[in-house]
């Protein structure tokens, strides 16, 4: 009786009446609730941004053996051995100190046409880099170089004596799909590799003084449940169930429009579950389908890294030429698209370009923000905003030292091969401009090598 005399003192007639007493009861709770939330997530951003204040971060600058027999597996295991770097963080490391996945930057720079392969991290994975790298490439030489980008640092466009034009890359199909990666350009019968890289080298080396090409590669190791996305793809190509369930909005959303398919027929329930338990159309399935799910077998079956990718040409306004970095850079990429399974395009947000619409403010905006985030690698970035999976085969296809039949040569290699990996390493960095420099101006073998 108590609870009924309650309930009949609902003002249910009156709607101002009703939300006042809603929330003067219990309605309170919610906005509590949000702005609660709200400061535990500007608390989690400041804690993150002091994480990232504290990491040093240094440039390595990599030569490889002039007479380099390796083929792209060697890039390939390195990119295998660098998953080691990633650790599962638990809510402490989370939520209280602020930590995030370590993104390793792999990049490819041109000043002036001469080429030089870099790698940016954190100092602490300094080791782990020069030993991923000399346990491929023995007689390679990692040097600490000046960071290339500080130049441009107060840099802004519109700008007097500089333009530039560049674009993030994203993939043009779901991630679970892959790309063509360098098995693909083994010739068959005499098993010699067509190197993909020798197109893009080609382009680099192209340019002259006053003009720089920047090819960037983000990686960030990924947890290994990126592949169940692989598995509800598969089952989605074959018809079979999916058993590993909706989650997130999507499956809120599919929840809701099953309640209220039950609401209006109860019986499909029923015809549903016999549905479900129909086979799958595995025998039914033509030769395109079959090579797709075992395409992306062969790819759930790898570790994966989350992938931005980035390019900037940037150059002085007599010497600007767009075509160098759309034909050159962006059109070396296109040799890795299948058009069955997945490919890279640029990222419309982010390209400088194809703009209708306030197109000056627009290109200004983009000019500056793909600077920026380049400049900064993955500092900014949050859970979430890594970028889509690759795995080790296919990152070695967009990045790795060319071998001894590419004719690029600019490209900075070691004058000769030593003995072994050096004791100790240089600790002092030096600008990039003149590391390149240098190297160009001694193409002949060293002096001191003995001659009896």
């Amino acid at each position: 009786m108590g609870f009924d005399a309650y309930l009949s003192q609902i003002p249910i007639n009156n709607p101002f009446a009703f939300g006042f007493w809603f929330f003067t009861t219990i309605g309170w709770i919610i906005p509590v609730f949000l702005f609660c939330w709200a400061m535990i997530l500007l608390f989690q951003v400041w804690i993150r941004t002091e994480y990232k204040k504290s990491r040093i971060y240094i440039v390595l600058a990599i030569d490889v053996p002039k007479g380099n027999e390796q083929s792209p597996k060697a890039v390939e295991n390195m990119f295998s051995h660098l998953s080691g770097a990633h650790q599962p963080l638990k809510r402490y490391h989370k939520w209280w100190k602020g930590e995030v996945p370590e993104s390793f930057g792999f990049e490819i720079v041109s000043i002036g046409g001469y080429i030089q392969f870099l790698v940016h991290t954190d100092q602490r994975y300094r080791d782990l880099i020069e030993a991923i790298v000399y346990a491929q490439y023995p007689d390679a030489e990692i040097t600490e170089v000046e960071d290339y980008t500080k130049k441009y640092e107060k840099m802004k466009f519109p700008n007097e004596t500089h333009q530039l034009f560049g674009s993030e890359v994203t993939l043009t199909n779901k991630e679970v799909y892959p790309i063509i990666t360098h098995k693909e350009f083994e010739d068959s019968v005499s098993g010699e590799l067509k190197d993909p890289l020798a197109s893009l080298l080609e382009a680099l080396g192209r340019i002259g003084p006053g003009e720089e090409i920047w090819v960037q590669f983000l990686v960030t190791p990924a947890d290994n449940d990126w592949s169940k996305k692989a598995h509800s793809e598969i089952n989605k190509i074959i018809g079979a169930k999916d058993t590993g369930g909706s989650k997130g909005i999507d499956g809120f959303v599919s929840s809701i429009f099953e309640f209220i398919q039950l609401g209006i027929n109860p019986a499909e329930p029923a015809n549903a579950s016999k549905k479900d338990s129909a086979p799958n159309q595995m025998l039914y399935l033509t030769a395109g389908q079959k090579d797709d799910v075992s395409a992306i077998e062969h790819k759930a079956s790898k570790p994966g890294f989350h992938t931005r990718i980035r390019y900037i040409y940037i150059a002085e306004k007599n010497k600007y030429k767009t075509e160098k970095a759309v034909q050159g850079v962006y059109g070396s990429m296109k040799q890795f698209n299948s058009l069955g399974l997945n490919g890279l395009k640029n990222d419309i947000r982010y390209f400088t370009g194809a703009i209708v619409f306030f197109k000056q403010r627009r290109l200004i905006t983009r000019r500056n923000k793909i600077l920026y985030r380049y400049r900064w690698r993955g500092h900014w970035f949050m859970p979430g905003e890594f970028g889509k999976v690759l795995i080790a085969e296919e990152l070695a296809s967009l990045w790795h030292f060319p071998s001894i039949l590419v004719k690029a040569p600019l490209v900075q290699k070691t004058q000769a091969k030593r003995a072994e990996p050096p004791i100790s390493l240089p600790t002092e960095s030096e600008p990039l401009a003149e590391r390149i420099s240098k190297v160009s101006a001694n193409a002949g073998p060293p002096t001191n090598l003995p001659t009896g």
